[in-house]
């Protein structure tokens, strides 16, 4: 065999060894592009699906926020409580306190929206009114303010229950079971 031949035999086998090195690694490549391009996809199609969940839970909270407005709306028609359902679903939005554990409070405290209490100083909560001084009791500007003013004591002062709330609010020992019961009626109202 003349040199040239060798020496193109050479090249030859050469190529096809740096070929069939190179492929592998060019297949490897494309395949990662591949995936980077899937990954991102995936990525994206994430996002979308996070943020649509993330609009539907929002959805879903205004919706219960609403239900929970109406609900309070019609179990306090007809009551001096009558239109406290917003102040009382806000109220436990900012606070954390729940909105019937605040009507029912204001249920039993004000007897209904009815009591001197209320119809002259908007306290529907008897704040600051005591056995043995009830005319100190704060003046609000209006029904919502005291509904605040309350939702935010409770939420500052110590108790987990109405029995552990009422060891500080009310001196009469059988004021959560009145308030517990109160809440009863604002929770079923709905349903008579």
């Amino acid at each position: 065999m003349n040199p040239w031949g060798k020496r193109l035999i050479f090249i030859f086998i050469s190529t096809a060894i740096i070929l069939l090195i190179i492929t592998p690694y060019i297949y490897y490549t494309e395949a990662i592009k591949l995936k980077e391009e899937e990954t991102e996809e995936y990525i994206r199609r994430l996002d979308t699906v996070s943020r649509l969940l993330t609009e539907a839970q929002n959805r879903a909270e205004e919706l219960e926020g609403k239900i929970k407005i109406l609900t309070l709306e019609a179990s306090l028609a007809g009551t001096g409580l009558e239109g406290l359902g917003q102040a009382l679903a806000q109220a436990e939005a900012e606070t954390g306190v729940n909105a019937y554990v605040l009507a029912g409070i204001c249920a039993h405290e004000s007897a209904w929206g009815t009591s001197k209490l209320a119809k002259e100083k908007n306290n529907l909560a008897g704040l600051g009114a005591y056995d043995h001084s009830p005319g100190s009791a704060i003046r609000f500007e209006s029904r919502e303010e005291c509904v605040m003013f309350l939702a935010e004591l409770l939420r500052d002062r110590p108790g987990e229950s109405l029995e552990e709330i009422g060891g500080w609010y009310a001196s009469d020992p059988r004021w959560a079971a009145k308030v517990a019961g109160c809440m009863k009626m604002i929770a079923e109202a709905v349903f008579t």
